[in-house]
């Protein structure tokens, strides 16, 4: 049990979760979702990619997680790095798999982000902005894969730029949790190559960005006034509260207490957009 209990961490279940969530999301903005064998094998191939995606970082980030996180499974040895290499390889496979399955657009979308997912942590992660850059777009890619699945893809626009944009910052955040780890590593993320201060200042505009951005959608009446009292609430208020404390924080521990509030509040938005369309 504890071994199983390590591979189902290794895939990094919150994270599953919201890929998984924020599929559904994509598929309901087209009107046409419906809980039927496409969506179930979009399911299997949004865990198993998103899965696969965590496995094969942790096997090429071994030596920073010693430093940054030790207590992740192959960091800790509870895992060997070249099982998580073989659990990830598996996942990836079973993912295009069940994409073939979904249409040849949706199955193009899955295959182009296994690249892109194994791409980053193999070559871009450790590289400034092109590594945030890629793991924004591949949360953007899960919200436009739901709706291609029913044959919207346009449909999940709103969702899609709301996530990357929250996935951009929340990236750089953890950039700047992880210095000591990185430096190590000679790793080229955007703090290290132009300092605290300077990323900092890059992701406070993201953020206002993201605020006025998750607004623009009840101003259009594409969403309901609901969405637009939870976005105010739910949304922006923690987004200004975390904007307030990047300009504060200098340790580890605070970055990555920002870092989770972040995590926790995508699920606030992709509410707000469920509701939304009510």
């Amino acid at each position: 049990m504890n071994r199983v209990s390590a591979y189902i961490r290794l895939m990094r279940p919150l994270n599953v979760v919201i890929g998984v969530l924020g599929m559904m999301l994509g598929g309901h903005l087209t009107g046409a979702l419906t809980f039927g064998p496409s969506l179930w094998l979009a399911v299997i191939t949004v865990v198993a990619l998103t899965g696969g995606a965590n496995a094969i970082n942790d096997y090429y980030d071994y030596e920073i997680d010693r430093i940054n996180q030790p207590d992740r499974p192959v960091a800790s040895g509870r895992i060997s790095k070249e099982a998580a290499r073989r659990f990830a390889l598996l996942l990836f496979a079973a993912g295009l798999l069940a994409a073939v399955f979904t249409g040849a657009l949706p199955f193009v979308m899955a295959l182009i982000s296994t690249i892109f997912l194994f791409g980053y942590s193999r070559w871009w992660k450790r590289q400034p902005v092109i590594g945030n850059i890629t793991v924004s777009l591949m949360i953007a890619v899960a919200f436009f894969y739901g709706a291609a699945v029913f044959g919207q893809i346009w449909a999940a626009l709103p969702p899609a730029y709301m996530g990357f944009l929250y996935t951009w910052g929340r990236e750089i955040i953890k950039d700047m949790e992880d210095l000591a780890g990185d430096a190590s590593a000679d790793a080229r993320t955007l703090p290290l190559l132009i300092g605290r201060n300077a990323a900092t200042v890059l992701t406070s505009f993201i953020f206002l960005l993201l605020m006025i951005g998750v607004t623009l959608p009840y101003f259009f009446e594409i969403y309901n006034r609901y969405y637009f009292f939870i976005v105010m609430v739910g949304v922006n208020l923690p987004i200004l509260y975390i904007t307030i404390r990047l300009w504060q924080s200098r340790s580890t521990r605070e970055y990555r207490h920002l870092s989770h509030i972040l995590k926790a509040d995508m699920l606030i938005g992709l509410l707000a957009v469920f509701i939304g369309t009510f």
